[in-house]
């Protein structure tokens, strides 16, 4: 088994730490799944089975790394690691900026007393030497027996599909019904409006988003609701600086929500479950 890569491209180090940092939010492990095709990143309510997948995010091996070399231990070539996203979120911070002076980031699998996800970032000073910084972070080898259990989701008959044209805006509004209540509706009307709800002991205030377009609605479809933890959406919001090119929200039978980022080299998904009342 053996895995490395390159990166060249600036806003490809930056979005990969953007995701790394959003998903440190989430969760104190999320797993790796690795092919010579996708490089994906998930995170799984552990409580629930089997694992119910709550961030998805797949990256396009070819357009976002320059060079990528994998053998696995499968006829598909596939690898999967669990990893501590806060680790990984902190080897990667310094490329957050556009302005970095990093040359280039190297990713590989090695052995160091126990597996280790190694991060080599090369930069080049002002007076134009070179240096670097490595970051080993331990991972979990998940045994074949247990990859069935983070299989990509399964698509779903969905009953109502909205595109997102105000994602700021939609994320600056959740964040000030954060400070009014634990939870937000978000719910499409019979006229196809999107609009999110929140109620606390001496206020309801709802917001409505006319620019959103549904591009797909059920047959005799009624309106549609959801109840979520606003905090936790808020979090999965944080990616809207990764600039997606479309934002599609599906509801599926009032029971679940389904963000689809479309980014240039990757897409993004997450799904949040109602809280019953």
């Amino acid at each position: 088994m053996k895995f490395r890569a390159r990166m060249i491209e600036a806003l490809s180090m930056k979005n990969l730490a953007v995701i790394a940092s959003t998903i440190s939010k989430l969760a104190k492990r999320c797993v790796l799944r690795m092919n010579t095709v996708h490089f994906s990143l998930m995170v799984c309510d552990e409580n629930s089975s089997p694992k119910q997948i709550l961030f998805w995010c797949i990256l396009k091996t070819a357009q976002f790394f320059s060079d990528f070399i994998i053998k696995g231990i499968s006829d598909e070539n596939e690898i999967f690691l669990e990893l501590p996203p806060d680790m990984l979120a902190t080897s990667l911070s310094a490329l957050k900026s556009t302005n970095s002076n990093v040359r280039c980031v190297k990713i590989r699998l090695t052995d160091k007393t126990t597996p280790c996800m190694t991060i080599e970032i090369e930069l080049t000073t002002e007076y134009g030497m070179k240096r670097s910084y490595v970051h080993d972070i331990p991972v979990n080898l998940i045994p074949v027996t247990s990859w069935s259990d983070y299989s990509d989701p399964p698509v779903k008959d969905y009953s109502v599909s909205v595109e997102l044209c105000q994602f700021k805006k939609i994320k600056m509004v959740l964040e000030r019904f954060k400070k009014l209540g634990p939870y937000v509706s978000i719910s499409i009307t019979p006229d196809d409006l999107l609009c999110t709800t929140i109620s606390a002991s001496t206020v309801t205030v709802t917001t409505i988003f006319q620019n959103s377009r549904v591009c797909y609605k059920k047959e005799n479809e009624g309106e549609q609701k959801v109840r979520v933890d606003v905090k936790r959406l808020c979090q999965l919001l944080s990616c809207e600086q990764l600039m997606p090119r479309q934002t599609t929200l599906h509801f599926f039978e009032n029971k679940m929500i389904h963000f689809d980022l479309n980014c240039d080299n990757f897409n993004l998904h997450f799904y949040l479950l109602t809280v019953e009342e």
